[in-house]
């Protein structure tokens, strides 16, 4: 019979760049559900619990929590162990007063860090015109909501967990402190120095400089606005 579906099973030398974890401790790893981000900029809910945070020793634990609706992701209660974790997530479990949001560090992988924080940023990756001229933005989590139009592809908003309603615009242009999220740089802070417009056969390129004081060339979609 025809094989449905993606596998179950993937082995840690396999990983995706954003998964900070051990290659060679195990062969096995959890493997990302379909969800808000892609399988590449994210890691299933299970290896944050059992590996990073250490909450579980076995990914039966990691499951047993989930499945008992001990974790919740950007307020809500998640139940899938293996449901995708991206940047910028904002991570609870009540029982133990714990809340993270997912960062990257000088390497650029995903890391949880402690902060009890009730809002998220979000990045605009698309902006459309829909029904009765209503302006729908498409989020970096997959999330579309109606908004402004003086929002613009590539901005910033902050917005409140778990209601989404928006609490500020960071908007990307020379000046904004960013994080780079793909690339040989990724997990690099910088601040946004200058924007070479794109054309049809190249993306828009930008000069940004580091907390070090090093200048970089990116691609400015790499770029994400902080403040």
């Amino acid at each position: 019979m025809a094989k449905h579906g993606n596998t179950h099973k993937l082995k840690r030398l396999n990983a995706s760049a954003r998964m900070s974890l051990a290659k060679k401790s195990n062969v096995w790893l959890l493997t990302p559900q379909a969800g808000p981000h892609k399988a590449s900029d994210s890691i299933p809910l299970g290896s944050l619990l059992r590996d990073q945070l250490g909450l579980a020793t076995r990914a039966k634990e990691a499951a047993a929590l989930c499945k008992n609706g001990k974790v919740k992701v950007d307020g809500r209660v998640i139940k899938d162990y293996r449901f995708p974790i991206g940047f910028m997530d904002v991570i609870e479990i009540p029982d133990v007063n714990l809340t993270y949001y997912m960062d990257l560090d000088s390497k650029g992988r995903l890391v949880p860090k402690r902060d009890n924080r009730n809002f998220k940023l979000l990045k605009i990756l698309r902006k459309n015109i829909v029904r009765n001229g209503k302006v729908q933005l498409t989020m970096s989590d997959g999330r579309t909501l109606l908004g402004d139009i003086k929002y613009k592809v590539g901005d910033t908003l902050k917005m409140s967990v778990p209601d989404f309603k928006v609490l500020g615009h960071v908007p990307l242009k020379e000046g904004s402190k960013c994080i780079i999220m793909n690339g040989k740089n990724a997990g690099t802070r910088c601040t946004l120095q200058s924007i070479t417009p794109g054309t049809v056969e190249a993306r828009a390129k930008a000069v940004v400089k580091t907390e070090s004081g090093e200048e970089l060339k990116t691609v400015l979609h790499y770029l994400y606005a902080l403040e």
